[in-house]
């Protein structure tokens, strides 16, 4: 075998081996957060994200409107936002327990890394005179 074949061979068994090892899938915990400035609750499981959002904005209700548990591959999946906005979620890689996922949810495209115990949070917009937030992390 010449070696153009043979580096097209190889190329194309790394192209598949890495597919399939991001097929994962991975479970990821959405929660989809409505966060305001005016006075109210925060939900005691939200405690942490007011503190880290804090140096932004001070949100002084911050309540969970939904959640829901995903199984994340390469195929994606969805988080519908009440403001009509779709988050997709594709996992891109997975190593070690730290999920690599490519995030959209408009204006934003992003990747991030997911690993356990952590979170990051995604502004989804505005409303009913507040902001959404799309939270993810691994569920407990």
């Amino acid at each position: 075998m010449t070696t153009l074949p043979r580096r097209c061979l190889l190329l194309a068994a790394f192209t598949f081996a890495s597919a399939a090892f991001a097929n994962g899938p991975v479970a990821v915990q959405a929660d989809v957060v409505f966060a305001s400035t005016a006075a109210g609750k925060v939900d005691p499981s939200l405690t942490k994200m007011q503190e880290t959002l804090g140096a932004k904005v001070k949100y002084l209700t911050l309540e969970k409107r939904s959640s829901q548990k995903l199984q994340v591959t390469n195929r994606g999946a969805t988080v519908a936002l009440p403001n009509g906005k779709v988050a997709e979620l594709t996992l891109e890689a997975l190593k070690d327990g730290v999920a690599t996922l490519r995030v959209k949810l408009p204006p934003t495209d992003a990747t991030y890394s997911l690993a356990k115990d952590k979170s990051f949070y995604l502004q989804g917009g505005g409303h009913e005179g507040g902001d959404l937030w799309l939270v993810l992390s691994q569920p407990k």
